[in-house]
C-alpha cells in the first residue's frame, strides 16, 4: 500500500512562527506629548484664577480701596484600574515551547489596560462611571467648546485657527481622528494644490502635520458618534491643547513607580494556578480652562 497523505501529515510537523501578531491597533500619538505628574496623596489639589483685585485711580487725600482678589480649589481624585491574570501552572510549565503563556497574558493585560487609559483620557466621564476620570471632553469648560454650526458641519481652515486662538498661551498640539486629518489635506489641496506643512518634533521620529506651526496629531480613540443639534450621531470633535503640569493637560499616577504595575499575587488557593495582578492608580488633570478648547459638530470622521 502506498504512504497515504494522512499518514504522511503525522510525521510532519507545521512550523510555528514565534511572537504574537498585533491585530488590536488603535493610532493614539498623544501618549508621545502626554506628561504625568506623580500624586503622593489619594488626590491632586491646586488652584485655579477665579476673580481678580480691583485697583483704582485716586485724588489726593483719597482713601485708598482695598480687596482681595479669590481663586477656586479643583480637587482630582487617582482612580484604580487593576486586573488579575490566572495562568494554570500545569499550561504554564508544559505548553509555553513556543510562547511563554504567562508572559503573553500579561502582554495582552497591560495592552488591554493601556487601551482603557487612552479611551479614559478622552471619553472618561465620573458621571456616568463613579469609578472611572474624567476625559477630556468632560474636562473642557463650556465656554472652550466651539460648535463649527449649529447642526454640525465639515472642517474648515477657519475653524481650526478659530481653535487655536481659544487657547491663548498656544496649544502644544491639535488632536483629531484619522478621518478628520485626511480632509484637512484635502483642503489644503484644493487650496491651490499646497502640500501639507511638517515640522520635526523631538517627540517624533518623523516630521508631523502642523497648522500654523501647532502639530497635529491622530487619536481614533476619540468618537465619530457625536451629536451636534440635529445632526445625529454622525460628527466627531477636535482638541487644541496645552500639554505640561505648569498649567496645561496632564496624566497623573500615584505610588512609587509611574505608569502599569505587574504585581505576582501567588497560587490560587483552590486551583494549580498563579495569578498575577496588573494595576494602574491613574487620572488626569487639567490646570488652567484656557488650556484645552473643543471643536465640537465635525463631520468629518
Amino acid at each position: 500500500m502506498p504512504l497515504l497523505k494522512v499518514e504522511a501529515e503525522k510525521l510532519s510537523q507545521n512550523q510555528v512562527v514565534q511572537g504574537l501578531i498585533e491585530e488590536i491597533i488603535t493610532v493614539n500619538e498623544m501618549f508621545s506629548l502626554l506628561p504625568f505628574a506623580q500624586v503622593s496623596g489619594k488626590a491632586y489639589l491646586y488652584k485655579r484664577e477665579n476673580v481678580l483685585p480691583t485697583v483704582s485711580f485716586l485724588d489726593v487725600d483719597d482713601t485708598v480701596p482695598e480687596n482681595a482678589g479669590t481663586f477656586t480649589e479643583v480637587v482630582t481624585k487617582l482612580r484604580i484600574m487593576a486586573g488579575d491574570v490566572d495562568v494554570d501552572k500545569f499550561l504554564n510549565e508544559t505548553m509555553s515551547d513556543s510562547e511563554n503563556q504567562l508572559a503573553t497574558q500579561l502582554a495582552l493585560k497591560t495592552k488591554a489596560m493601556a487601551r482603557q487609559y487612552m479611551d479614559t483620557s478622552v471619553n472618561g466621564d465620573n458621571a456616568v462611571n463613579s469609578k472611572s476620570f474624567d476625559g477630556m471632553k468632560v474636562l473642557t469648560a463650556a465656554a472652550q467648546v466651539l460648535p463649527i454650526a449649529a447642526n454640525g458641519g465639515a472642517l474648515t481652515m477657519s475653524a481650526l485657527d478659530q481653535l487655536v486662538d481659544a487657547v491663548p498661551n498656544k496649544p502644544d498640539f491639535l488632536m483629531m481622528r484619522s478621518g478628520t486629518r485626511r480632509a484637512y489635506v484635502a483642503l489644503l489641496r484644493a487650496a491651490g494644490g499646497n502640500t501639507a506643512s511638517m515640522i520635526q518634533h523631538p517627540n517624533f521620529d518623523v516630521p508631523v502635520l502642523a497648522h500654523n506651526g501647532v502639530p497635529i496629531i491622530v487619536n481614533d480613540f476619540m468618537l465619530g458618534n457625536e451629536v451636534q443639534g440635529t445632526s445625529g450621531a454622525v460628527t466627531c470633535s477636535v482638541y487644541a491643547v496645552r500639554a505640561n503640569e505648569l498649567d496645561g493637560l496632564h496624566g497623573l499616577y500615584g505610588g512609587s513607580e509611574a505608569g502599569i504595575r505587574v504585581e505576582p499575587i501567588g497560587t490560587v488557593q483552590n486551583k494549580d494556578a498563579i495569578r498575577t495582578r496588573v494595576k494602574w492608580y491613574c487620572g488626569m488633570a487639567l490646570k488652567s480652562t484656557k488650556s484645552m478648547a473643543r471643536l465640537a459638530g465635525v463631520t468629518n470622521i
